[in-house]
């Protein structure tokens, strides 16, 4: 027997909607709990499922990550409780975060608008406030006549001038010590040491975790005027 199926929907022959029917029909008390994973919409699969009489623990849509399969798991075998545990203390976690970064003044140096509407709207809501610089040049002069920053939160690939050569002369040229973070979609091995080669304190991943990302910016910068 086994406690848990975890069945795609859409696959050749039969699809997982009508395999979950079939083992449902079973009456037997060994029934495996059963969590449906598609990249066709979550409620798409509910209520196809709904409408055969099928029961779904849960409805997962791809790509899965850890920390939603390990609560689907959780819900599916009835140890829903340390998966409602483990998501409370993100939370408090995060919001513990936001409160440190409450009142910072940070440069955000991004080139792509939708990061930086998103980097900004998530910043402004812990109580920071934010100077943009559209690519690397802008940084240094803005950091020229303004130095009253908490911390750097620089992307990495941008036009004019990239991050690795801004944070390079941003410690060399100005003597700047903030803390500088990298913003950046390169997350491979090596990445964090070539950012760390190049003066940064820190590296967040694209796409942004938020709990990491608050968690990091804590970590390094807190604010002059609280």
């Amino acid at each position: 027997p086994y406690d848990l199926v975890r069945m795609d929907w859409k696959m050749p022959k039969m699809d997982g909607i009508t395999c979950v029917q079939q083992l449902q029909r079973d009456e037997s008390p060994h029934a495996p709990a059963v969590i449906m994973v598609t990249a066709y919409g979550r409620e798409d699969a509910l209520s196809t499922a709904m409408s055969q009489g099928v029961e779904l623990k849960a409805v997962l849509t791809k790509p899965v990550t850890t920390s939603t399969l390990l609560e689907a798991i959780g819900a599916a075998l009835g140890r829903g409780v340390q998966a409602q545990t483990r998501q409370r203390a993100k939370v408090d976690h995060l919001a513990e975060s936001m409160q440190q970064l409450m009142g910072c003044r940070v440069l955000l140096v991004e080139d792509n608008e939708m990061n930086q509407e998103l980097a900004q709207e998530l910043l402004h809501n812990a109580g920071m406030s934010v100077v943009l610089a559209n690519h690397g040049q802008e940084a240094l002069d803005i950091l020229a006549r303004d130095q009253a920053f908490d911390g750097i939160l620089m992307d990495c690939q941008m036009p004019v001038m990239d991050g690795y050569t801004a944070t390079q002369l941003i410690r060399s040229q100005l003597g700047i010590t903030l803390p500088i973070i990298a913003m950046t979609a390169n997350a491979m091995a090596g990445d964090r040491e070539r950012v760390i080669a190049a003066g940064m304190n820190d590296h967040i991943a694209k796409p942004l975790d938020v709990n990491q990302m608050f968690a990091t910016l804590a970590h390094w910068i807190s604010p002059s005027t609280p």
